[in-house]
Order: structure tokens, then C-alpha cells, then sequence
């Protein structure tokens, strides 16, 4: 897209001049000569066609068309340094950037970052969320935190948490599945690519048979718990996903059948990398919290 816009210099020194009054203050402040700022003043009126000062000796003062253009300009300056800190960040505090499950951001680190920002005011992050699990090296992360087992190339793994696999439904719906057996026939919500999946669940209880198909299928343990906080279904999750759900009592266990999982929550960082003291400070606080 081609946008028909005078040189970014010519609009620094007439919004310097319009607020200063003074072509002298202007280069003052934009470190150059008051003859540089009148040549690009003059440069800006002659693109536009119109003149935006008045010049009365030492003084100058704006045209009606000066008057029109003088918000707009201080506008789109305001816009530009606004994006530049939000994407860049202010001076040269550095950011830490760390990429987790959203279903984990959502259940499990969130709510805990209160505590974090309260210990280290000074550390900026970074949060970006995914649906999958990804490698340090395909976003150039500081830190990242996935699940699995722990089997990663590429990269430093250490446990953060483990836990357990259990089912939970809606307290009125778990009412209506008491045992295994009447579980198989109710409504499951399958979570698509997830090792444990319900075939694999009730195979571990000795119920082998062919399962019916899903009531619904999703890709996320942060969907699947919210579909079944809704009585939709019930859900199998890792139990660090679903403490907000229990805590609440949005969700009960379907049946007694929890079971300690191969998988976890890891922390991976790239090998080679020395690690920042802002990072060392975020990676200490995650296996406090992970630990109490």
C-alpha cells in the first residue's frame, strides 16, 4: 500500500514549531539549526500546496489550514510511539519471553502471576499461548513449557508438574454415570491428538470393548473443561488443568478412577543459552509454586 505522506522530518519540525511557537525552541529541541527547521517547514508547505505559519518577526503563529492539520499530525505521532513502546517495550528493559498450553496459562500460571509480578516487579514478560506443544528454537523463546514426556531433541527439559488423568463432569451429570460401566454410554467429550484418550482410559480398567463415538470432540483441555463445566459431557484431563473447575465445584470426578499419568508439565530452554538473571529469577519462582 503507497501512502501519500510528506518525509517524517518535514512533520517533526512543524509539530515542534506549532507547539513551541518558535523555530529556534524547535531546533532546540530536534537538535538542529533554526534555518534547518524553517527549510523543512517550508519544504512541508510547498508538498501541500498551502502555507501553515504566519511568520509576524519572532513569532509565529498558525493558519486556519495549520490550525486543521496540527491535531492530526500530534495524533498519528502519538499512535507511532504508542505501538513502538507496546510492541517494543519502553528503553531498553528487556523482555522474557515465555510460551506455555493456553489450557495450562489458563488453569495454572495465570492465576499464580500475581504472585510472581508482587515478587519481581522489574521482570517484563512476554506470554504467548498455543494450542500445541512447540520447541524453544521455532520462536526463539526464553523459556517454553509443554507437555509430554520429557522425550524432546533439541532443547533442556526439566519437570515442572505431574499429576494425574482423571474424568469429571458437571456435578448433576456425574450423578447420572455411578460406575464404568454407565460412564461408556454417557456423553464424552474427546480431546483430539492427547495421548490419554478414553479409549486408553477405560482399556487401563480392564473395559476394552469399542467405545461409541464422542458426544463432541475438541482440541483443547481448556475448551473440553469448559464444554463440561456446561453438563455437555464429560471430559478426561490432567488434574493441574482442572483445579480451578474443582476448587469452584463446576466439575466433580464422573468416577473414582484417577490415575498417575506418563506425561507432564516441562520446562524447555535452549541448550547454549546462558540463562538471563530475569530468567533464573522466572524458572526459581515456577518450581517454588510447582513444588507448594
Amino acid at each position: 500500500m503507497s501512502y501519500n505522506l510528506p518525509p517524517l522530518p518535514w512533520l517533526r519540525a512543524f509539530e515542534a514549531a506549532a507547539r513551541l511557537g518558535s523555530f529556534t525552541l524547535a531546533a532546540e529541541e530536534l537538535a538542529l539549526t533554526p534555518a534547518a527547521i524553517s527549510h523543512q517547514v517550508r519544504s512541508l508547505e510547498g508538498q501541500l500546496g498551502y502555507p501553515l505559519f504566519l511568520r509576524r518577526n519572532r513569532h509565529l503563529l498558525l493558519t486556519r489550514l495549520g490550525e486543521n492539520y496540527l491535531p492530526a499530525v500530534r495524533q498519528a505521532f502519538s499512535d507511532l510511539s504508542l505501538a513502538t513502546t507496546d510492541v517494543f517495550g519502553r528503553g531498553q528493559q528487556a523482555t522474557l519471553r515465555l510460551r506455555c498450553l493456553q489450557s495450562f496459562a489458563q488453569s495454572w500460571l495465570i492465576p499464580r502471576l500475581p504472585r510472581f509480578r508482587a515478587a519481581h516487579p522489574e521482570v517484563r514478560l512476554q506470554l504467548h499461548t498455543a494450542g500445541w506443544a512447540g520447541t524453544v528454537e521455532s520462536e526463539q523463546l526464553d523459556l517454553d513449557i509443554s507437555y509430554g514426556q520429557g522425550e524432546w531433541t533439541g532443547v533442556l527439559p526439566e519437570p515442572l508438574v505431574r499429576g494425574k488423568v482423571l474424568p469429571l463432569a458437571h456435578p448433576d451429570l456425574a450423578k447420572t454415570a455411578p460406575d464404568l460401566e454407565t460412564l461408556r454410554h454417557a456423553p464424552l467429550i474427546e480431546i483430539a491428538g492427547v495421548t490419554e484418550s478414553w479409549t486408553r482410559f477405560f482399556h487401563r480398567q480392564g473395559l476394552t470393548d469399542p467405545l461409541p463415538d464422542p458426544a463432541m470432540v475438541v482440541d483443547q483441555s481448556s475448551v473440553a473443561l469448559d464444554v463440561a463445566a456446561q453438563g455437555v459431557g464429560h471430559c478426561l484431563v490432567f488434574d493441574a488443568f482442572a483445579q480451578p473447575y474443582m476448587a469452584a465445584g463446576t466439575l466433580v470426578p464422573s468416577v473414582q478412577a484417577a490415575y498417575q499419568q506418563d506425561q507432564g508439565m516441562y520446562l524447555l530452554r535452549a541448550p547454549g543459552r546462558q540463562p538471563s538473571p530475569d530468567l533464573d529469577k522466572l524458572i526459581t519462582w515456577l518450581r517454588a509454586e510447582a513444588a507448594s
